[in-house]
């Protein structure tokens, strides 16, 4: 069975309009799927317009408690073989800095609406016996991260969750996997200022982390993306959370050298 017959004909992909879930859309297409482009920002619209592979665009905040709903009406009869949570929202700062609608969005969008859109995708996909569902993690989930602390949190929790999702679904035929990537070279990166120069490595191009990701999909659970988060994930805990989070909080002096 290829890619497109065990998780086509259609999918699904959250922060669909730029960075990494513009390279899921891409890398899709590429592999002969039609997406169905979820972002919150309008742009989204002009964005499929101007993709080569068949696409539909759907405008809504995953925050808002009935995004499915938006989401299933868009979809209409289109099969969903995969579904990729991918939508996120970081905070760089200390923790007692943030302020409750920062925490509060911080869970919605990373931890609640990963929530929602397995619940959504995944019961067909059993029913059909084939399908995928992936979320996009982060290296910070490997350990408590000081200075991006709640977001480390939770990309820990959607590592969780696929690695449950996966235990529970085991020989029904749809696989999970969590995508556990360093910096890449986003919009939302480059947004964030920080320091290349303080970096052991310079952020990665998301197109080659989401080919990799998406060949390894059967296999499923935690997926890392480089031999730098190997060697993290080998080193012992309270040594792993030293040294993540030194090197984060290195990256961003105008936030943490004050």
């Amino acid at each position: 069975m290829d890619f497109t017959e065990r998780y086509g004909p259609w999918a699904v992909v959250t922060g669909a309009a730029m960075g990494v879930g513009l390279a899921f859309v891409e890398e899709l297409h590429q592999r002969g799927l039609g997406v169905v482009m979820v972002d919150r920002d309008p742009v989204v619209r002009a964005v499929a317009a101007r993709r080569a592979g068949p696409t539909v665009a759907v405008v809504v905040d995953v925050r808002d408690p009935g995004w499915t709903e938006v989401l299933e009406e868009a979809v209409g009869d289109r099969e969903i073989g995969l579904a990729v949570a991918n939508a996120g929202v970081s905070y760089v700062g200390r923790f007692l800095d943030m302020g409750p609608a920062e925490r509060a969005i911080l869970l919605d969008v990373n931890c609640r609406a990963t929530v929602d859109l397995a619940a959504w995708a995944i019961p067909a996909m059993v029913a059909r016996g084939r399908g995928g569902f992936v979320t996009t993690s982060s290296g910070s989930a490997l350990a408590g991260t000081a200075g991006v602390a709640l977001y480390s949190a939770t990309k820990a929790f959607s590592v969780n969750l696929v690695e449950a999702i996966g235990w529970e679904l085991k020989d029904t035929g749809v696989h999970s996997l969590a995508i556990l990537a360093p910096s890449m070279d986003t919009p939302a990166f480059r947004a964030g200022r920080a320091d290349e120069s303080k970096m052991m490595a310079p952020p990665v191009d998301p197109r080659t982390v989401v080919s990799a990701a998406l060949d390894d999909l059967p296999r499923g659970g935690r997926w890392l993306a480089d031999e730098g988060l190997e060697f993290a994930a080998a080193v012992e805990r309270a040594e792993r959370v030293d040294m993540i989070s030194a090197a984060t909080t290195a990256m961003y002096p105008h936030i943490f050298d004050r």
